[in-house]
């Protein structure tokens, strides 16, 4: 049945779905949102996707103030970190607190941002290195939270629904169901390329035998794709 009880369950699995390592929400969204938690069924049925959209776009609020935070402390320079601090991070935060407030999540994003400064510490790379890397890694994340679309946030959506039914079922988005659709059939029409999102511009991986693309001899692998144009 489609009730308060199966409501709670939608709550529940989608806050965990935007938020599973408890990094970004703090909790008074947390207290705003549980006025909702039981009333997904009611949505559902009328067709109301305000709510479910509202949450998601307060998780891509406070996703972007992360990385933007995590940005601003590795362009101070990972020097002026301190690891002759007595401190720990909790890494397996499933069933962690929420945060109280931001300055609460300054604290642990910090903490974050300095480990993985110290992995690659211990694995030898030098500061510069260090910096560059981690800057390139969060203006990536910035760059593709940029391009997050209406479909999918329908989609993360009606997932917790159908998922808190059968942990199987999955609802895809018309293009995720299209990617689908080539994977499993192993066959795609186009240029014959295998392409990669290689920061602002679009990298090619290898290219199909036989495809249109090699046999143009005009691509070649880690070419990158500047600009799209088409002859008449």
């Amino acid at each position: 049945p489609l009730n308060d009880a199966r409501s709670a369950k939608i709550f529940d699995s989608y806050i965990k779905m935007l938020d599973p390592s408890r990094s970004y929400f703090t909790e008074s969204d947390l207290a705003e949102f549980k006025e909702w938690r039981n009333q997904f069924d009611d949505f559902l049925k009328n067709g109301n996707l305000e709510p479910g959209f509202t949450i998601y776009k307060v998780h891509l609020e406070r996703l972007h103030s992360r990385l933007q935070y995590a940005l601003g402390l590795l362009e101070k320079g990972v020097d002026g970190f301190d690891f002759t601090v007595d401190e720990e991070l909790l890494v397996d935060r499933e069933n962690a607190a929420w945060s109280k407030d931001e300055k609460e999540l300054d604290d642990l994003w910090r903490k974050r941002v300095k480990d993985e400064v110290l992995r690659l510490k211990i694995a030898g790379k030098e500061p510069k290195a260090i910096e560059e890397l981690l800057i390139k890694r969060y203006k990536n994340q910035l760059s593709r939270l940029e391009q997050t679309r209406g479909e999918d946030v329908f989609q993360a959506y009606i997932n917790a629904f159908a998922q808190s039914y059968d942990p199987h079922t999955q609802y895809l988005s018309p293009d995720n169901a299209e990617n689908f659709d080539i994977n499993m059939s192993l066959s795609l029409e186009g240029i014959g390329a295998v392409l990669q999102s290689d920061n602002e511009y679009v990298k090619v991986v290898r290219l199909v035998p036989a495809g249109p693309a090699e046999k143009s001899k005009q691509i070649a692998p880690a070419d990158k794709i500047v600009g799209v144009g088409q002859n008449n």
